[in-house]
């Protein structure tokens, strides 16, 4: 469980770097290079992270609604890290 909070931590600021300075960068400025950088390096952390959701769920530490919202937050910005506060209360009622 600690390496699935780890995974949406590190998803979700890959996402805000992208999202709030990579884009805007590309953008307002020209300088698109961040975002060709940023853009890999987010996909590598997402796709990590659903790797341990769906680990998690093969090893009945999450049911399928918990997969369901993890994945879900995933794809909104700070959604990460209201994940991750969500699998520390649930890691600590165990």
């Amino acid at each position: 469980m600690i390496g699935l909070m780890r995974a949406a931590i590190f998803e979700a600021l890959t996402l805000l770097a992208l999202f709030c300075v990579a884009m805007p960068l590309k953008y307002f400025a020209g300088v698109s290079q961040l975002v060709a950088v940023m853009g890999p390096l987010h996909g590598l952390a997402f796709m990590i992270f659903l790797w341990f959701v769906i680990r998690s769920w093969a090893e009945g530490l999450i049911g399928w609604t918990g997969a369901a919202r993890l994945f879900v937050g995933a794809m909104i910005p700070f959604g990460g890290f209201v994940n991750e506060r969500w699998l520390r209360r649930k890691m600590e009622q165990k």
